[in-house]
């Protein structure tokens, strides 16, 4: 966004200047694929979601009032739009993961990936209501205030759920795996 302040940039946006699409594109297109990915675990869905979230946010930009920031406002389309995805689906979902090789002793890379693909793994099985937050928090490193923003909930309400699905996430791995939410 260099060029502009967010308020140059919706005012632009507003005008409907191609510049402020690019911008809001590439300054945001990467991020929200990321995030919806994280959620939905399917790249093909990611960018459905993405690409119908800048289509509803370029077609209501008018609407956009500014009380939040237009950061905000994408993710809280986005997340909305991987809900109703989420809503829709069947039990179709697949998670392929590349190793990545770094230096190290191959003892150590594998332990550390495993680590990673399992943690990952847990993560996309926990309740939505909690993977959504600990997404927001933790992979996209928004504040409690934002989130709650996005979320449309109060401030209190993100803390108990990030809580409470972080004690579920941490009793899952420490039990090699299952779900227990008692």
């Amino acid at each position: 966004m260099g060029r502009y302040t967010e308020k140059e940039l919706i005012k632009k946006l507003k005008n409907d200047e191609e510049e402020a699409y690019e911008i809001v594109l590439d300054t945001y297109g990467n991020r929200l694929i990321k995030a919806c990915y994280l959620i939905l675990k399917d790249e093909r869905e990611s960018e459905d979601v993405v690409q119908e979230t800048f289509l509803k946010v370029f077609k209501n930009i008018q609407s956009f009032k500014g009380k939040s920031s237009l950061y905000t406002w994408l993710y809280s389309i986005a997340m909305n739009l991987c809900k109703d995805m989420l809503g829709k689906r069947t039990n179709r979902l697949s998670f392929n993961d590349a190793i990545e090789i770094e230096s190290g002793s191959l003892e150590d890379i594998a332990l550390d990936n495993i680590d990673k693909i399992l943690l990952k793994e847990k993560l996309f099985e926990l309740p939505f209501i909690y993977k959504e937050v600990l997404i927001l928090f933790y992979f996209e490193d928004l504040s409690i205030k934002e989130i709650s923003r996005i979320l449309e909930e109060k401030e209190g309400t993100i803390k108990s759920k990030l809580s409470r699905g972080r004690n579920i996430l941490k009793k899952s791995l420490l039990k090699g795996g299952d779900f227990d939410e008692k």
